[in-house]
């Protein structure tokens, strides 16, 4: 693991070496993954030049014209991008304290800074404004704010889940279409939702951690020097995910919670997710979802079938009348 005296970045912060391998980080929800397992080797080769500006990936792989700086700074890029997904997917677990002593953890709150610096001064102000509220004692206030938000089934303020999001007059065949095509993604990369993950193909925590692994993928693929064609489905594969999936809803997520949420650090952290979010967008060149996406209706049938009961309207406690 990196320490205080190996190298550094230009302005001090540690070098991106340790993205996939920070110590305490909670388990990922895909059962069959560990971070280490796409870990980039210590060997720097001269292959492959930087994919940073080139959305379609694939087309970039040289000869001896590329250079040491060039991939280090590809293999950066992808660690950072790595990073931030996996600290985003453990913000959005349900709240444990481990989880925020890790979040609020000073090497974390380093490794976070680093990692959006090599992304651009874009992510600055939401950076430091989620640093500034990821205070250790806040927990208490983050957890009554989260449970707010989010309660404990799907339909809270802001659904932490894709499908809750989208057209008013979608084909009602809709959600069963988007998991199952969440359920394909995974699998064409050999991940299975761990048994005890608890939540859907479509929460926010997993679709995260999918795309963490994807830029983590690339960082390999980048360092390997494995072939054009390894690289360009790791690229193709990031591209499509966010055009179809996470960049789709995210901003809508995320702007939501920030304009609801009183809490100063679940209100920074949506605003640097959206923010992050849509530089991913930018990076692919992908459409982010707009500010109209709405919640999709509550099942008309589910509805029918409680109302059928003659419990609405009751007061709490009052059984109906025969």
């Amino acid at each position: 693991m990196q320490t205080p005296s190996e190298p550094k970045l230009k302005d001090g912060s540690p070098k991106l070496e340790w993205a996939a391998r920070s110590e305490g980080a909670k388990r990922s929800v895909f059962g069959n993954y560990r971070a280490d397992d796409l870990e980039s080797s210590s060997r720097r080769k001269e292959a492959l030049t930087s994919f940073a500006g080139n959305p379609e990936g694939g087309q970039s792989l040289l000869t001896s014209a590329a250079t040491k700086a060039g991939l280090q700074t590809s293999i950066d890029l992808a660690l950072a991008r790595a990073f931030i997904h996996r600290f985003l997917a453990k913000a959005y677990e349900d709240p444990t304290f481990e989880a925020w002593r890790w979040l609020t953890d000073a090497q974390t709150i380093a490794l976070l800074r680093s990692a959006t610096a090599v992304l651009g001064s874009l992510l600055s102000p939401s950076t430091e404004d989620l640093i500034n509220a990821l205070q250790p004692d806040a927990f208490n206030s983050f957890h009554s704010a989260y449970l707010a938000a989010f309660g404990h089934a799907a339909r809270g303020q802001c659904p932490l889940n894709e499908i809750e999001y989208g057209d008013l007059k979608a084909d009602p065949l809709f959600q069963p279409h988007r998991l199952a095509d969440l359920a394909a993604f995974y699998s064409a990369f050999g991940l299975e939702v761990a048994a005890d993950a608890d939540e859907r193909q479509d929460h926010i925590c997993l679709e995260l951690e999918f795309a963490c692994v994807l830029a983590a993928k690339e960082a390999y693929a980048l360092e390997n020097q494995l072939d054009a064609e390894e690289l360009a489905l790791c690229r193709d594969a990031q591209k499509k995910f966010l055009r179809e999936h996470l960049g789709r809803w995210t901003p809508t997520f995320a702007r939501r919670l920030a304009s609801t949420t009183p809490d100063a650090a679940l209100g920074a952290l949506a605003e640097f997710t959206r923010v992050f979010i849509e530089s991913e967008c930018a990076r692919f060149a992908v459409n982010p979802g707009g500010e109209d996406l709405l919640l999709r209706p509550v099942d008309e049938a589910a509805e029918s079938m409680c109302a059928s009961c003659g419990i609405p309207g009751l007061p709490p406690g009052a059984l109906p009348t025969t």
